[in-house]
């Protein structure tokens, strides 16, 4: 049952998926996490090792350098002197600080302090640079000039390098110090006023080793699950197919409308994971079917907790399968033990009256009934009379098939319902049907107030549009389904099991 409709819905939810995935963009939730974590993830990477400082270690390389090269040993031994004590006046000096607004306290500017002392490095390498150094030098009485003293330049360059020795001990030592200077407790800095500093001023606090890989993963798994946003326009992009494919199988027009605007408050404006947006748009219409469909109760439920006799009318128009569908459900009252006599009210339809005595006799199931033209509600009256005496469960009453278009036709129909006073009123249409079976329960729903309803040859539908229209339409559930023309071939109607026959 129902194939077709089954197989364009199945294509529908992948013409959706992928029209939506064409023009669809990230979510604003999505935007605002993706501006608060680094986008680059390469640089976090690096950020785990130790950074050093190439510039300050470049600086430290070139006095090395220079003072092997150039610096005599009592200018080499100056300086150092003069460089550590430097280093250890620091100390004493107020560091350089900044306010950090994270943890509303001042803390040591390391970036001013290293360039400070960079400062100072690169002037007395300029300052040693400038300053002369002379080549020893001895007369040579043969050439009778000046030539360079190689002894005493051996001499002084092993000297020199028993001094540079010492001077990359002195740097070490110096290095030593600004660390500690650098690590000084931030309680020995005073804490001004808080007072929050403009915003220019400002240096957002760089993430400790600690969190950079738990922010990447945090990155990685927003990435990995990367939302949508349907809008408005793409709704009513996509619905159109699905309105057509509705309409197409049975939907009435006022389902399809109603449909639409349940499936956009779940929908539109809502954030759906792409990897999950065909079975969310899928999701979405079986909800909201099943606030469309009515769920049934069990009719032998409601027998069963009912004073007795339980009356049941039935009614439709012409050719629909009241008949039948009166015997099934007389067979399967049956068989769950509930006693039923049978009411001729057809006294219309020619050989109406022997068609339901023959289904009595088949079934061993009593039957009242008059001659043709006689008042229909009588027969019913009858009926109950006789089933009140002789102790019978329930009362099947069988109508003549009428138009829903014909008002004198729908007046005896209320006057039937007044004299028998039905527990339930169950309307018969065929499941084919289509928009013509929901303009005829409209009809009687108007009239008489149905209770639910029969659909008969489901079997043989493809579309299963008829169900979900004339449940909509009279706000009245289904009952139960036809399936074919044995007895046995009725069913209970089951809302879920209809639902997933569509592939939902």
């Amino acid at each position: 049952m129902f194939k077709s409709f089954k197989d364009k819905l199945k294509g529908w939810f992948t013409t959706s998926k992928e029209s939506i995935e064409e023009d669809i963009e990230p979510t604003e939730t999505e935007e605002k996490i993706e501006e608060e974590i680094p986008k680059e993830p390469i640089e976090e990477e690096h950020q785990e090792e130790p950074r050093e400082e190439p510039k300050k270690e470049t600086k430290e390389e070139l006095i090395s350098k220079e003072t092997e090269e150039e610096l005599s040993e009592e200018q080499l031994a100056e300086k150092a002197d003069k460089l550590i004590e430097d280093t250890k006046n620091q100390e004493s000096k107020p560091l350089l600080s900044k306010f950090s607004l994270g943890k509303l306290k001042s803390e040591p500017d390391l970036e001013k302090i290293k360039e400070k002392d960079i400062e100072k490095l690169d002037k007395k390498i300029e300052e040693a640079k400038q300053e002369p150094t002379e080549t020893p030098v001895q007369f040579h009485a043969g050439k009778k000039q000046y030539i360079p003293d190689t002894e005493k330049i051996t001499e002084q360059t092993e000297k020199l390098k028993q001094e540079t020795d010492s001077a990359k001990k002195l740097h070490k030592e110096i290095k030593e110090v600004e660390e500690n200077i650098l690590k000084k407790p931030e309680q020995e800095i005073e804490e001004p006023i808080l007072k929050e500093p403009p915003l220019e001023e400002t240096t957002p606090e760089e993430p400790t080793p600690a969190e950079t890989p738990e922010k990447k993963s945090f990155f990685s798994k927003i990435t990995s699950s990367l939302s949508y946003k349907i809008s408005e326009e793409e709704f009513t992009k996509i619905y159109d197919d699905l309105e057509m494919l509705l309409l197409e199988n049975n939907v009435a027009l006022e389902v399809v409308e109603d449909l639409k605007t349940k499936l956009a408050e779940k929908l539109i404006g809502k954030e759906i994971k792409k990897d999950q947006l065909e079975q969310t748009i899928k999701t979405q219409l079986k909800n909201s079917l099943n606030e469309l469909i009515i769920e049934p109760d069990n009719p032998l439920e409601l027998i069963r907790i009912a004073s007795k006799p339980f009356t049941i009318l039935f009614f439709g128009v012409n050719g629909t399968g009241k008949t039948t569908s009166i015997s099934k459900i007389a067979s399967f009252l049956k068989q769950a033990g509930h006693s039923t006599v049978l009411a001729a009210g057809d006294t219309f339809r020619a050989a109406s009256i022997e068609q339901l005595t023959h289904h009595a006799n088949s079934l061993n199931i009593p039957i009242i009934k008059h001659d043709y033209n006689s008042d229909p509600a009588a027969v019913g009256f009858d009926a109950i009379k006789y089933a009140k005496a002789n102790n019978i469960d329930v009362v099947l009453i069988d109508t003549a098939g009428r138009m829903h278009t014909k008002a004198n036709l729908i007046e005896e129909m209320k006057k039937i319902e007044r004299v028998t006073k039905p527990n339930l009123k169950i309307f018969v249409a065929e499941s084919i049907a289509g928009n013509d079976a929901v303009e005829q329960a409209k009809t009687f729903h108007e009239a008489i107030e149905i209770d639910g309803s029969i659909l008969s040859k489901a079997d043989i539908d493809e579309k299963g549009g008829t169900i979900i229209s004339v449940s909509h339409a009279t706000n009245k559930p289904i009952f139960y389904l036809g399936t074919g023309q044995n007895y046995e071939d009725i069913e209970l109607f089951n809302k879920q099991k209809f639902i997933e026959s569509l592939g939902l």
